[in-house]
């Protein structure tokens, strides 16, 4: 596997109730190695790790780096720390992350995934980074047993204004040499209130494929953040209950559990 793939994806939001309402549209993600950041830095003109590009990534945009001036921490070592608190007997071979790239220079990124894996490959840690269109972020961290990789996490976090923040979210990655396939569903009480899924295939990262999954995905820079807002006014339209924004939780994350419950 390369250090950094393409992940080109079909995107689907499905609110549940009365009225309903859907989206479907297409995106391009990165799933990068944290541990090979240089040599992803080499694989494509079109694709830079730190500076300006055409499609990049830095590590300014994520985890205790969000938000803030000064020095950097490398994203490895943010989820390791978080690690050794969570699985302080468990040692973390590999660290991955999904996410939106910077295209031009400007992301937004709602929600970014880190996987840890052991020695064996088998995922031992998920964060779940998600941010709102305030400028607010919160990240919910789990570890998965048996191999069951569906956490389980009690909303605290706004993030849209047509929703509460109550319920609990079930959160779901599975992932191999070839796909992902990302799921969240959203809960008030035990009724389903939202479904999002992410289903794509990777490439490595090269020249050829950074322009194929623009191409494809129809990505443009801030797509992801506008596309938020049209939906928001449909939202609006048909008359749904308006929640204003509370503060946001003092800590910047919070433990997710196990879940018994499976996709």
């Amino acid at each position: 596997m390369a250090a950094c793939d393409l992940l080109i994806s079909d995107i689907h939001h499905t609110r549940h109730g009365t009225p309903s309402h859907f989206l479907a549209r297409r995106g391009l993600s990165i799933w990068i190695d944290l541990d090979r950041l240089a040599q992803a830095n080499t694989q494509s003109r079109l694709f830079s790790v730190g500076r300006f590009n055409i499609v990049s990534f830095t590590e300014a945009d994520y985890g205790p780096n969000f938000g803030q001036k000064g020095g950097i921490v490398a994203l490895s070592v943010y989820v390791r720390d978080i690690a050794k608190q969570i699985l302080p007997d468990v040692y973390v071979a590999k660290v991955r992350l999904l996410t939106f790239p910077r295209i031009f220079g400007v992301c937004f990124n709602p929600l970014s995934v880190y996987v840890a894996q052991n020695d064996q490959g088998d995922d031992i840690l998920y964060i779940y980074e998600v941010r709102n269109t305030f400028g607010d972020m919160h990240a919910y961290i789990g570890a998965p047993s048996d191999g069951h990789s569906v956490l389980e996490a009690q909303k605290i976090f706004h993030v849209s204004p047509f929703f509460p923040v109550a319920g609990t979210y079930r959160l779901h990655i599975r992932h191999d040499d070839s796909r992902i396939r990302l799921a969240m569903r959203y809960l008030i009480g035990l009724k389903p209130a939202l479904t999002a899924t992410m289903r794509g295939s990777l490439l490595p990262l090269n020249s050829r494929s950074v322009i194929q999954g623009l191409w494809q995905a129809g990505q443009w820079p801030l797509r992801p953040l506008v596309s938020i807002h049209v939906e928001a006014v449909k939202l609006w339209m048909k008359k749904l209950q308006f929640y204003k924004r509370p503060a946001p939780p003092e800590s910047g994350w919070s433990q997710a559990r196990d879940s018994l419950h499976r996709f």
